[in-house]
C-alpha cells in the first residue's frame, strides 16, 4: 500500500521541483559570468602582443570562443566535486593560501621512484617557479614519457628528470599532493616576506583545473594508483 503523503512532505516536493526548475537557470547566469570574466581577461592580453602575425592573431580569435565555453563548462562541472570555491565573477579558484609554499614531502629518489611509476600521458603535474622576486606553482600535463632516461616531457615547460630538475633552473617538477594542487589551482605567490597576491591563471591551467580527481590528485580515470 502506497505511502499518504502529508502536507509536509508535499510543501518538501514541490520545493525539491521548484529547485530543479531554477537550478539550471541559477547555472546559466554562473556559465554568462564566467565566460565574460574570462573575455575580459583574454582580449586585453591579445591587444597587448605586438609581435604576433596577423594570420596567428586571427586564429587565436576565431578560437578563443570555444576555450573559452569550454572552460567555463569545465569550471562549473569540476565544482561539485572540488574542495576548493570558485569565483565566478572573477573567473578563478579560491582557498586559504598557507604562509609557505608548499613541498612535496618526499626525497628527490622517491619522486623520482613515484613519477617511474606514475608517469602517463596526460596526467596534471605541478612545477614550482622560483625567481629572486617570487615563487608560484603552475599546471602543466605530460606529453611524452621517457622511462629508459628517467625523464619526462611537459606540454608548455619542457624537459624533466623524475627527480624534479628541469631544462630552466628556476622549474622544479613536483609530486602532486592537495596542498601543492590547491596552491597551483588558486595561483598562489610568495615573496621572502610571505604571502604576496595570488596571480591569474592562464586559461589553459584552467582547463587542467577542471580535469583534476582530487580523490588522487591526477587526471581522472587515466592511472591506476
Amino acid at each position: 500500500m502506497a505511502k499518504r503523503l502529508t502536507a509536509d512532505d508535499r510543501k518538501s516536493t514541490l520545493a525539491n521541483q521548484q529547485a530543479d526548475i531554477f537550478q539550471p537557470l541559477a547555472q546559466q547566469g554562473d556559465f554568462a559570468e564566467l565566460c565574460s570574466a574570462l573575455y575580459e581577461r583574454e582580449l586585453p592580453q591579445l591587444a597587448q602582443v605586438n609581435d604576433m602575425p596577423v594570420a596567428a592573431l586571427q586564429r587565436r580569435l576565431a578560437s578563443l570562443p570555444h576555450y573559452i565555453r569550454h572552460a567555463a563548462h569545465g569550471c562549473l562541472n569540476a565544482v561539485r566535486h572540488s574542495p576548493l570555491k570558485l569565483d565566478v565573477q572573477n573567473a578563478s579558484w579560491q582557498a586559504p593560501q598557507p604562509t609557505k609554499v608548499p613541498s612535496a614531502g618526499i626525497s628527490a629518489e622517491g619522486q623520482s621512484q613515484w613519477f617511474a611509476k606514475h608517469a602517463a600521458l596526460g596526467l596534471v603535474v605541478p612545477v614550482r617557479y622560483q625567481t629572486p622576486e617570487f615563487t608560484t606553482i603552475m599546471l602543466d600535463s605530460i606529453d611524452r614519457v621517457d622511462p629508459d632516461k628517467k625523464r619526462l616531457h611537459l606540454n608548455y615547460r619542457g624537459w624533466f628528470d623524475f627527480s624534479g630538475q628541469g631544462e630552466h633552473t628556476q622549474d622544479t617538477l613536483l609530486k602532486p599532493n592537495k596542498r601543492i594542487m590547491t596552491a597551483a589551482s588558486c595561483g598562489h605567490q610568495w615573496n621572502h616576506k610571505g604571502r604576496i597576491n595570488p596571480r591569474t591563471l592562464t586559461l589553459r591551467e584552467l582547463l587542467l583545473v577542471a580535469t583534476l580527481d582530487w580523490k588522487k590528485f591526477q587526471v581522472a580515470l587515466r592511472i591506476a594508483r
